[in-house]
């Protein structure tokens, strides 16, 4: 044998060493199969879990809002009824004082909470932020003032919940002394 046969020697057959194998081709179309079958169940979780989370961060951030106008609104406030002004409906809280009207609404068929300011030129409305639509009730109430019963008459309390597996948050403001 000469050297440049032996060095092309590898004891194998001389048969073609191009292509696949049917335990490989097998093999991988295992794999590929099982990953087909895991991909979308992930995808559509993945979403899932980006749709709630953002739901849930813009009620949180509706929260913060209404923190931002509600005390001052209460503090200022003649008057706190559940009467409709300004043309709104689905009034959660009427506040009211002699020139000044503010009214917090909110509109179930967008989830959007609203506080409209009545002026002489008509309704301001100011977004305060979204809530879950579909949710089964109605995410901020009014727990205490106007008609409902508060262990303080000069106190007005809305209770906000954000996500029904979490306790609500809840927001208490009061009214000046000397109101009625």
């Amino acid at each position: 044998m000469t050297t440049r046969q032996r060095a092309g020697h590898t004891g194998r057959s001389d048969r073609s060493e191009l292509g696949f194998t049917l335990t490989e081709l097998l093999v991988t179309l295992v794999i590929v199969g099982i990953i087909a079958t895991l991909l979308p169940t992930a995808v559509v979780l993945g979403l899932r879990f980006t749709a709630d989370t953002g739901r849930r961060v813009a009620a949180t951030g509706a929260t913060g809002t209404l923190n931002r106008y509600f005390p001052g609104d209460v503090q200022s406030a003649d008057a706190v009824t559940t009467t409709p002004a300004c043309g709104a409906t689905e009034v959660i809280v009427h506040l009211s004082r002699p020139g000044a009207e503010v009214v917090y609404t909110y509109d179930p068929p967008t989830g959007e909470l609203h506080r409209v300011t009545c002026t002489a030129t008509g309704p301001v409305p100011t977004l305060l932020g979204r809530f879950d639509p579909t949710a089964p009730t109605r995410p901020v109430t009014l727990t205490c003032g106007a008609e409902t019963p508060c262990t303080s008459p000069l106190e007005v309390t809305l209770t906000v919940r954000t996500d029904p597996g979490t306790p609500p948050t809840t927001l208490t403001a009061l009214r000046r002394v000397g109101s009625a």
